[in-house]
């Protein structure tokens, strides 16, 4: 197979998930006098590659179980689905505009389901748009297709390898700990390890859409020891909400498309018991006095520094670690 071969768009195929499998040659494997080998090499690295183009598929098919990957093929975004429910994979390879469940919708799905699996996104045209509005979309690597076999596996190989070193102590996906992707019936990851000794961080949205702010909140939140996301608007932060659990939102009020007050009343509405803080130039005090219930847990009005940040959230996620015990519900104004 030549490595300058150029991937392009031909019609979906109506095929299932087809699993294409192939052990690959163990070279320099030495032989005790038993006849048993002195050292077992690992297994092949399995590869979930989703596209809906049947001469796409089946050439990068053939191109990975040619390096020796164990792979398996599906044919859209909904078929992967099923198969990352059914299988364990180390990385998945996807096409971004397919039928039933595009590959944006398959990140969602991951994500909302704290799957730690490294993506490559394969695709003629990167949705971009979707990858600035939800960071956490972002896959582990892009492939612009026409592109080649060379740059395919070139691609592969870089995204395991980093996915390796992530595992001696770094993470990968700053979200989630977890390799198996297998779910159980409950919903939980069947392969989750148990809980460790110490607790997991704690899960922060941050929504604002000054792009200053917002990385300055990420930045020190995250130096703090938080698990952070970070939206550029309201909507945004409620369509988040939706898909993913949080211990906290950090909110500005004043947002196109949706104000921090009115996330708070979906919240409310819903009955999330999500709590709150309000992290604004203006605190909608008026809003307050007509609708009581949604008040924020906390509240900080700018300029407000670094530590006054981490000090609200710290008295909103450990209020045991306050003196008297008890948490504030509302912050005095920070000048």
């Amino acid at each position: 197979m030549s490595a300058g071969v150029n991937m392009g768009k031909t019609p979906h195929s109506t095929r299932k998930v087809c699993q294409l499998t192939i052990r690959p040659v163990m070279k320099d494997k030495t032989i005790s006098q038993a006849g048993e080998s002195t050292c077992a090499p690992l297994p092949p690295c399995r590869i979930l590659l989703v596209d809906d183009e049947p001469h796409i598929r089946q050439l990068n098919t053939g191109a990975l179980i040619h390096s020796g990957y164990h792979v398996d093929a599906a044919e859209d975004g909904a078929a992967g689905w099923e198969a990352l429910n059914t299988e364990s994979y180390d990385l998945m390879i996807t096409d971004n505009n397919m039928p039933r469940l595009t590959g944006v919708e398959l990140l969602k799905k991951l994500h909302a389901n704290r799957m730690a699996l490294p993506v490559i996104m394969a695709t003629g045209e990167l949705p971009t748009e979707e990858f600035t509005r939800y960071p956490w979309l972002q896959p582990a690597a892009t492939l612009l297709k026409p592109y080649t076999i060379a740059e395919l596996l070139g691609t592969v190989k870089k995204v395991l390898h980093e996915a390796d070193s992530a595992a001696d102590g770094s993470q990968l996906f700053k979200h989630h700990d977890m390799k198996d992707n297998k779910m159980s019936p409950t919903g939980e990851p069947a392969g989750a390890p148990r809980q460790r000794p110490t607790n997991p961080p704690h899960r922060i949205l941050v929504v604002d859409d000054d792009s200053d702010t917002r990385q300055l909140s990420v930045d020190v939140l995250a130096g703090s020891g938080y698990d952070v996301d970070a939206v550029i608007d309201g909507a945004a932060g409620w369509e988040a909400l939706q898909a993913s659990s949080y211990d906290l939102t950090i909110t500005d009020n004043k947002m196109p498309r949706m104000t921090g007050i009115e996330m708070i009343e979906k919240l409310r509405s819903a009955r999330m018991t999500l709590p709150v803080i309000m992290a604004t130039g203006h605190l909608p005090m008026d809003e307050f006095a007509r609708k009581p219930w949604l008040k924020p847990d906390a509240t900080l009005q700018r300029p407000f520094s670094n530590d006054d940040l981490v000090e609200a959230v710290k008295k909103i996620l450990r209020p045991d670690d306050n003196n008297d015990g008890c948490k504030e519900t509302l912050l005095p104004k920070y000048l």
